[in-house]
């Protein structure tokens, strides 16, 4: 998660995300002025020093959120955190607004660290939430973006695990008050059924285990937590629809971003997306409004769509990348120019993209993430490509996500079967597997050999290289780029 700023005060403020791992030592932060101007060449004054949105919006318009109760009415030792009883979490909650800006700097970083902890959200999150979005709303309020950040954070725990899973929260919450009702035996036999219905032996087995492991009630808590926070940081959608409105930059770009994650909103969420790609000065919020257009409108939505196209061919490559991610997800059938787009943000947005909130600036993994949701009909060479970037020299791109985007693709419809061969792969199948040792990754630690586990693949380097000699009848099968 990147660290949380204050931007109030200088006399030249800095958007500042500090500097992910990877680049220390590389010689590029975040505000190298070679970096921003790959990326961002015509965007003008500092975000900061832009003033209102091109569509004059004002900012005294803005709807107020009003809190119900002060959080000094809640019995904040009554529920829990990542660490225990939440009893820290008023403190932080009030420092928010402190004339400090290091107290408010350390108090999200805080609030951020007990309520989302690895991804986890707990009673807590959801309870402190409404506190949060009255900061969203609040135009006299300091860093209303990071209040945005930590909201985003509350909704969707892991962004990462969100993009690869497309949770399907109706269903989820759905089941999550199914489950209210179930006593602990019926808990254990559904935890039973769910283990037995593995498609495989090895699945069948690896579910047991996790059941070995785990506790229905606390699993049924966990779930219940998750939903209850997304749908306290939901409620808060008028107020980030109206932080579109702000005269500060970065509370446009955060407001956009956190408005991604609520496509059950999209009625009124997606005309006001698409009212903001086509009003916005600032190509740093158009590249946020535009990915959370392709995450949250529906398909084809004529609006978004018209409102994207009409962006597409922007100078900025920031802008411009971001453009064709949002319309790669909104269209059913993207065309082959939109296609080639998409390969060239995947190859050319190396290392972290200032500004950009998804993935930490990760714009090449979002890519590949994006690619896999391809239809195969319109991409017959996605696996390929994805391969080709797994391959590709090392930058700061996430090699793992990398290495997950190519083998969903590949593998559509999840783990081979027990005592499959390497020549009973389909050819996309075999790409993936010969793509994958030359890459190298086989070596990379424990996420990587639980991955291919997850799919029946052989779990190391020596395993799959003897899976892959093991018939002579396919002599280059397992040779780089080999196809057949």
């Amino acid at each position: 998660m990147a660290p949380f700023l204050t931007l109030d005060g200088d006399p030249d403020p800095e958007i500042e995300y500090g500097e992910p791992p990877g680049l220390a030592g590389a010689g590029l932060s975040l505000r190298s002025p070679d970096l921003l101007r790959h990326f961002w060449p015509n965007a003008g004054p500092h975000p900061q020093t832009a003033g209102r949105t091109a569509s004059g919006s004002s900012y005294s318009l803005l709807p107020v959120w009003r809190r119900q109760r002060s959080w000094d009415a809640v019995d904040w030792s009554s529920v829990q955190h990542a660490y225990g009883q939440a009893v820290e979490v008023p403190d932080l909650l009030g420092r928010l607004r402190s004339r400090d800006r290091e107290a408010r700097r350390s108090a999200y970083q805080g609030l951020f660290d007990l309520l989302v902890h690895q991804g986890s959200r707990y009673e807590a999150s959801a309870v402190a939430t409404p506190f949060l979005v009255e900061i969203v709303a609040d135009p006299k309020a300091p860093d209303r973006f990071a209040a945005c950040q930590v909201l985003a954070a509350i909704a969707v725990g892991d962004e990462s695990s969100w993009l690869i899973d497309r949770p399907d929260v109706a269903k989820a919450r759905r089941e999550v008050e199914r489950q209210a009702h179930l006593t602990r035996a019926q808990l254990e036999q559904k935890q039973a059924d769910w283990a037995a219905a593995g498609s495989t032996d090895h699945e069948r087995r690896a579910r047991a285990r996790r059941n070995e492991f785990s506790d229905v009630e606390s699993d049924r808590d966990a779930a219940r937590w998750q939903i209850a926070a997304y749908d306290a940081a939901r409620a808060g959608v008028p107020a980030y629809l109206a932080a579109l409105a702000s005269p500060e930059t970065p509370v446009r770009l955060h407001a956009a971003h956190l408005l991604a994650w609520f496509p059950e909103e999209r009625e009124s969420i997606a005309p006001a997306l698409a009212h903001l790609i086509g009003a916005e000065p600032q190509p740093m919020v158009t590249a946020a409004a535009s990915v959370a257009a392709g995450l949250c409108g529906g398909a084809d939505d004529p609006e978004l769509v018209n409102a994207l196209s009409a962006r597409r061919g922007s100078d900025n490559r920031g802008e411009r990348w971001s453009v064709v991610l949002g319309l790669a997800r909104l269209v059913s059938r993207p065309d082959r120019p939109l296609i080639e787009e998409l390969y060239a943000c995947l190859f050319g947005a190396v290392g972290p993209v200032p500004y950009w909130p998804m993935l930490n600036g990760d714009m090449a993994t979002f890519a590949a993430l994006t690619i896999r949701d391809l239809d195969p009909a319109v991409a017959p060479d996605r696996v390929q490509t994805l391969v080709d970037r797994l391959n590709a020299p090392a930058d700061d791109t996430d090699r793992y996500l990398l290495l997950r985007a190519a083998l969903d693709t590949a593998f559509l419809t999840g783990p081979i079967a027990d005592g499959t061969a390497f020549t009973d792969l389909d050819a996309d199948q075999r790409t993936a597997v010969a793509g994958l040792q030359h890459s190298g990754i086989l070596n990379d630690g424990a996420m990587v050999s639980m991955l291919l586990d997850a799919y029946n693949l052989p779990r190391d380097e020596a395993a799959m290289t003897r899976w892959c000699d093991s018939d002579s009848d396919h002599e280059s099968g397992c040779a780089p780029g080999s196809q057949a």
